[in-house]
């Protein structure tokens, strides 16, 4: 592991990290067929399907019948502004 360090209060000093202290655990994803039929049960088959595929998911595009209830009311917020959605 590589040695890293930071200047505090004017001095060199060995950064210690407590990046061992958090965790992210992610459940597995719910089954689901693909278009094709394709039933896919966990991420592990998602990626494999992808990479198969030679597809990849990008982003949340929520454009179609399955976008959440906030999604709406974001839209509408930001046709006033100048960044468009």
């Amino acid at each position: 592991m590589r040695t890293r360090y930071v200047r505090r209060n004017g001095r060199i000093v060995k950064k210690v990290s407590n990046a061992a202290a958090y965790s992210n655990v992610m459940s597995d994803i719910a089954e689901f067929k693909t278009q094709d039929g394709t039933p896919i049960t966990s991420r592990s088959q998602l990626r494999e399907y992808e990479k198969r595929m030679g597809v990849r998911q990008v982003g949340n595009d929520w454009t179609g019948s399955t976008r959440p209830a906030f999604w709406d009311v974001h839209l509408e917020r930001m046709k006033g502004s100048k960044i468009e959605p």
